[in-house]
């Protein structure tokens, strides 16, 4: 359903649903906790609870959110691709170099695990579709996504990395200790060797041909226009949600379940490794789609909850690193690696809550948020109007 300045609410409130998934797997990199030993995890307060929650954020958020904003990336590309009438591979060009240098930003003062800096450089790729069908969107996608297994499959032959590779490896364990004690100046010090770790650890796993997979499944979806509740398409939905749900689940217990060490054990792990991230974001995006497509009081209620984060989700994707490194590295709140993951989920959700209160009240005096004030100004070369007549 489109609101009154041409955005539809759903597409804005999935984005901020994405935000809250993310923050959920982020937490546990700017917190510490992914760094510690197992006896250090469970001298920590509530820890009797991590075990299960760690598998079932394995099973259904680590990649999967990642995935799901990603498909939401490919989806608003082609909307402003369908409405820019002159020049929109120039137009997207620009907003790519934008992205990439507020990318760069926020992985050397902020964050090493930012992710805008791929989705810059992935989206140029994004350029050479601007009028490519969906069907043929999908199917380069699925091209994509097969690529990547038939590769994860020859890896061993390959020569490629099991895991994270010994230099990537070697750069987290040597630069992880100044996030713990060092000060903020050390801190961006750190980051930039940790910024080379995250790459190299995201070539190895072939991250950049997945998130254009991604890409092009929301180009797709974009071109079908699913986000818009009067086009039809009800049934596409429900198949989405069904099979990407179901089939989902199923393919990412079956990567985190222990497997033997045989062929049809491999083939597991590599399916639930390829397959079940974008699955499982369909399958979401397709039921909340379909969700707030209806009127009822809770459904408007969810949605408008999540639309203003989503519509500020670069701003608030940043706030999040901001926030969390302010109280948990060392030259801040000094509280790394002394929460266990049950009391991070708390956390993240109480931070959650106050950006969904922050978001709704920046959104009543102000037309942007202030990241995409900036970009937006950076694209059209022309300072857009901020704070609201």
């Amino acid at each position: 359903m489109a609101n009154k300045s041409g955005r539809i609410d759903s597409l804005d409130a999935l984005r901020g649903f994405a935000i809250l998934g993310i923050l959920l797997i982020n937490i546990q990199v700017f917190s510490g906790w992914g760094f510690v030993a197992t006896e250090t995890r469970q001298a920590l307060t509530w820890s009797e609870w991590d075990g299960t929650i760690g598998t079932w954020l394995d099973v259904l958020v680590r990649t999967k959110f990642f995935s799901l904003f990603s498909l939401l990336f490919g989806y608003s590309f082609m909307m402003l691709a369908q409405k820019i009438e002159h020049g929109p591979l120039r137009y997207h060009i620009k907003r790519m170099f934008g992205l990439l240098v507020i990318g760069i930003a926020h992985s050397l003062l902020l964050s090493p695990w930012d992710i805008l800096m791929l989705y810059a450089v992935m989206g140029l790729c994004l350029g050479a579709f601007l009028s490519v069908r969906a069907g043929a969107l999908a199917i380069w996608a699925l091209g994509l996504l097969l690529v990547v297994g038939v590769t994860l499959w020859f890896g061993p032959q390959l020569g490629l990395p099991a895991g994270r590779g010994e230099l990537a490896l070697r750069l987290l364990q040597d630069n992880v200790p100044a996030l713990s004690g060092g000060s903020y100046p050390e801190v961006v010090e750190a980051n930039a060797y940790l910024s080379v770790s995250v790459l190299m650890d995201r070539l190895e796993g072939l991250r950049p041909l997945r998130v254009l997979a991604m890409f092009l499944l929301g180009a797709a979806a974009a071109r079908l226009n699913l986000a818009e509740s009067n086009t039809g398409h009800i049934k596409l939905l429900a198949i989405v949600a069904i099979f990407g749900l179901g089939a989902g689940v199923a393919l990412a217990i079956g990567e985190v379940s222990p497997q033997a060490e045989t062929a049809a054990g491999r083939l597991i792990t590599i399916m639930g490794n390829v397959a079940s991230p974008p699955l499982l974001a369909m399958g979401y995006g397709a039921v909340l789609l379909w969700w707030w497509r209806g009127n009822g009081l809770l459904t408007r209620g969810v949605r408008a909850m999540f639309a203003p984060v989503g519509r500020m989700a670069m701003t608030n994707y940043v706030l999040q690193s901001a926030v969390c490194i302010s109280l948990f590295y060392g030259f801040g709140g000094g509280r790394f690696a002394t929460m266990s993951l049950a009391a991070l989920m708390l956390f993240s959700l109480a931070l959650f809550l106050v950006q969904v209160v922050f978001s709704a009240v920046w959104l009543k005096l102000f037309n942007y948020g202030p990241l995409e004030w900036l970009w937006r100004w950076q694209v059209k070369g022309a300072r857009p109007s901020l704070r609201k007549a």
